[in-house]
């Protein structure tokens, strides 16, 4: 491959069990190591309730009891099952940008207005079973409960076929993040009820029908330079979260190659430059980059597959160059030709813009970055399955240093 920033390309991941292995054995790693797995245990002995939503107790903002160092916990019994937004089947929006904007950093108000309220209904929606999965794996008293919720919700969406009509390409390329979102959140819950197999089995089917249709348009039809940016390791975030809940070993291989793409790119400084292109909006893009990627990485990382240390580096690297543009966005201003949107100092930024780090901290030990999310806690993204200080840095399946010591 062609590469930016004088960087050759890099080898082929060295996996800690071999990619190509039997389906049986990548069911193992999936039980031993599930992201939840150290605290969604005690929640799957949790009483079974009703699996009708209109019996099930509190579902929502219930406090992380046992992970988060809340003393806030779920009332079970006091309300019903949230009213889920209608499914959405058909996507149909341009781009949020101006089209005489060549590096895309000028947005046009309407139809960046028009792409929000085309995605509110799905928007809506993953935050609602991301909060209930998410309460569902710190609190016991509600995981059984709020697992038939998330299923029986998903389920309603699945069978609707979601998203199964994307009619134009802008559609296509940013659709994945809302798989993704909404495939976190059911594999959180998947394990802490028994029943609904119909409902699983709908479920799992329209994901990997997504999974397949994400692969295909990004190998083959994705416009080129998209397929090397943020929307690319989007799609290979949500294609991770699909591999782990159908144990697909291609999925995972797809993800890795993905990544090996767009890592290939990365400038020796650590700046990425398809995401650099974008003007006034390119550290701001490096860091939606980077959310994916390190979530994905950690998911991969943690089920016992590594990357190759060359691969593990550039990751650090582009990450290291984030957090020091972060501290002082001239270092990207530099590079894009103009001011950069992104604030100075990492207290300034929306929580979610940098919940990803949760993600990094189990990839790598690194105190400084620990101590400086301290007091931002609990960080959140409900496209990368929610609060990620409870899915990462309070898993105790989850902890620092997957990535071996890069010299």
């Amino acid at each position: 491959m062609t590469t930016h920033g004088k960087r050759g390309d890099l080898t082929e991941p060295k996996e800690r069990s071999a990619v190509g292995q039997d389906h049986h054995a990548f069911a193992a790693k999936d039980q031993a190591l599930s992201a939840v797995e150290g605290l969604a245990a005690a929640n799957r002995s949790a009483v079974s309730l009703p699996r009708s939503s209109s019996a099930l107790g509190l579902l929502a903002g219930a406090g992380f009891l046992l992970f988060s160092g809340s003393p806030v916990a779920a009332a079970e019994g006091e309300k019903t099952c949230p009213d889920f937004p209608p499914p959405t089947v058909t996507l149909d929006y341009g781009s949020r940008y101006d089209t005489a904007s060549a590096d895309r950093s000028s947005l046009d108000e309407q139809s960046d207005a028009d792409v929000d309220a085309a995605l509110k209904d799905a928007d809506d929606f993953i935050r609602q079973v991301t909060a209930l999965a998410n309460d569902a794996v710190a609190n016991p008293g509600v995981a059984a409960a709020n697992a038939v919720c998330v299923i029986n919700g998903i389920h309603a969406w699945a069978a609707a076929d979601a998203f199964g009509s994307l009619e134009t390409e802008n559609a296509k390329m940013t659709y994945s993040a809302r798989v993704g979102g909404i495939a976190s959140a059911y594999r959180q819950v998947r394990d802490m009820e028994d029943g609904l197999a119909d409902e699983k089995a709908v479920i799992e089917a329209w994901l990997k029908k997504n999974g397949d249709f994400l692969i295909a348009y990004w190998d083959n039809d994705a416009p080129p330079k998209a397929r090397l940016g943020n929307l690319r390791l989007w799609a290979a975030y949500a294609v991770t979260e699909i591999a782990l809940i159908a144990k697909n070993q291609d999925y995972i291989n797809w993800a890795f190659s993905s990544h090996r793409a767009v890592l290939a790119t990365v400038a020796e400084d650590g700046s990425m430059p398809y995401e650099m292109r974008r003007g006034k909006f390119a550290l701001h893009y490096q860091l939606h980059a980077l959310a994916p990627l390190t979530a994905s990485a950690a998911l991969i990382c943690h089920h016992d597959y590594s990357y190759s240390a060359e691969e593990e580096a550039v990751i650090m690297q582009a990450v290291a160059f984030a957090l020091a543009a972060i501290d002082d966005p001239g270092k990207a201003a530099a590079i894009a030709g103009v001011q950069q949107s992104v604030s100075a100092g990492l207290d300034n930024q929306e929580p979610f813009t940098i919940a990803w780090l949760e993600a990094y901290l189990s990839l790598v030990s690194d105190g400084d970055i620990d101590r400086a999310l301290q007091p931002l806690r609990p960080l959140s993204n409900s496209k990368l399955g929610g609060d990620l200080t409870l899915l990462y840095r309070n898993n105790p399946a989850m902890q620092p240093g997957c990535f071996r010591k890069v010299e």
